[in-house]
């Protein structure tokens, strides 16, 4: 199983938790209602029975979703194009006709299931709580080569998450969660406790703030998780597995269960030393291509002060021409980080006519062209890329039969990938990307069609 990078979680999602923590489910609907801070909250689920209500993998590809769409750079209709093999990869999952097929079930099972939220539901920005109805998925569209359905390598995939998340999302509403580490957890029910445990440790009102310990009545926690039992003994069953497994791995320093029948109570303490990456401070060493692995390494290393000090005096040096990229941003950075004594800091640089000459200087590096952004790629990542950059202008104008053709086009070199996107994007810089998306499918043979609305 490949591992993505760590990335972000909705805080409404994770603490609501809205996929049931089993590994499999045959219930259709489900119903809790809970006190929290003095409101009482009411949240529903029902779904198609053929499917179930959302459980077990499905925690994995709502993650996923959630941050293909920040990697989409948030857009504000919450439209969000990907083929099929790119989503299997940000779930971790093999990309095989197996996992082909779950996908799809998941797909449809999110797109299907309806949610009610009564008073629990944060609008941050305003400091409200709100009511909100909606599917996960609220469109959803695909390509496939028979009449069944079935997804396929080729298969592309384009769908709109719900109105409220998206709102939620760019409002900044999110959280810090470590997939690198949630997709190495051997099972489902593992993985949504450990998304679960993790929203519940952060204060709705303040998000900044992260607890140590948490403890719950143990049949509410079996609400809070979705698992259709108020039996303790089988809540203590089906939370065993999950809890010997956290604590081993190092997320847990202990999960304690207490009292008797319905007042038995279960409680969490949590590892301090366990960092995963705040969301402002991942976003920004992305921005110079440094992993994230490598940068909660750093972080465990100096602290998040001092290495936002580091960022700050690394963007200074470069502006002032003192510090000379080589390489990489990231190599850069990562050099300054780790030998700090080798730089100037900015305020005292010399603003006499001779420049300070650093050790490592080369020509300054200059933005990469269209064509050198593909250049290294394999000709199915030069389509996925080519796509991903598609989707951010021409997602409303291109189907998904027009976006399988296309990656087919590349993957078969009959298209460039790094001409058609040059093309593109002066199509939307001259207010011509109707008539572009019309000559597109010209090329690939594709019949005229309306704009997807």
């Amino acid at each position: 199983m490949t591992s993505p990078p760590s990335r972000f979680d909705e805080l409404n999602l994770s603490r609501l938790n809205l996929i049931s923590a089993v590994d499999q489910a045959e219930v259709s609907e489900w119903d809790v209602t809970f006190e929290a801070h003095g409101r009482i909250v009411h949240v529903r689920c029902e779904a198609l029975p053929k499917y179930a209500v959302p459980h077990g993998l499905d925690s994995d590809v709502t993650a996923a979703l959630i941050n293909l769409y920040i990697e989409l750079g948030e857009p504000e209709d919450g439209r969000f194009s990907v083929s099929a093999t790119t989503l299997l990869k940000l779930c971790g999952w093999h990309n095989t006709g197996k996992y082909h097929g779950i996908l799809r079930v998941c797909l449809e099972r999110l797109h299907t299931s309806s949610y009610s939220v009564s008073g629990g539901w944060r609008d941050h920005p305003k400091g409200r709580w709100t009511h909100a109805k909606f599917h996960f998925i609220e469109s959803l569209d695909f390509s496939s080569s028979d009449g069944a359905g079935a997804f396929d390598d080729r298969t592309i995939i384009a769908g709109r998450l719900a109105d409220v998340i998206v709102a939620s999302i760019r409002s900044g509403y999110v959280k810090p969660l470590d997939t690198e580490f949630m997709l190495s957890l051997s099972r489902p029910r593992t993985r949504a406790l450990y998304r679960i445990l993790d929203g519940a440790r952060y204060d709705p009102d303040h998000p900044d703030v992260r607890l140590d310990t948490l403890e719950f009545n143990l049949i509410q926690w079996a609400d809070q998780c979705k698992i259709p039992s108020t039996i303790p003994g089988n809540i203590r069953r089906a939370l065993a597995s999950p809890h010997e497994e956290l604590i081993k791995r190092g997320y847990l320093r202990a999960a304690t269960l207490s009292g008797r029948g319905k007042d038995q109570r279960v409680r969490y303490e949590f590892v301090r030393e366990f960092v995963a990456m705040d969301a402002v401070l991942a976003r920004r060493f992305r921005s110079y291509g440094v992993a994230d692995g490598v940068a909660r390494k750093l972080l465990v290393e100096h602290g998040r002060d001092a290495l936002i000090a580091s960022m700050d005096r690394f963007d200074g040096l470069v502006r002032q021409g003192v510090l000379v990229v080589k390489k990489t941003p990231a190599a850069a950075l990562m050099h300054l980080i780790n030998h700090p004594d080798d730089y100037p800091y900015p305020k005292g640089a010399p603003a006499a006519p001779a420049p300070v000459r650093p050790a490592r200087v080369e020509p300054v590096m200059e933005a990469p062209s269209v064509e050198a952004e593909f250049a290294s790629l394999s000709l199915e990542q030069a389509a996925e890329r080519l796509i991903s950059r598609m989707n951010v202008h021409y997602r409303k104008l291109l189907s998904v039969s027009d976006l399988d053709t296309l990656r087919q086009a590349v993957m078969k070199e009959l298209l460039s990938p790094s001409a058609v996107l040059e093309e593109a994007t002066a199509a939307v810089v001259k207010l011509q990307r109707e008539n572009f998306a019309q000559t597109l499918r010209a090329r690939l043979g594709l019949p005229e069609e309306r704009p997807i609305k």
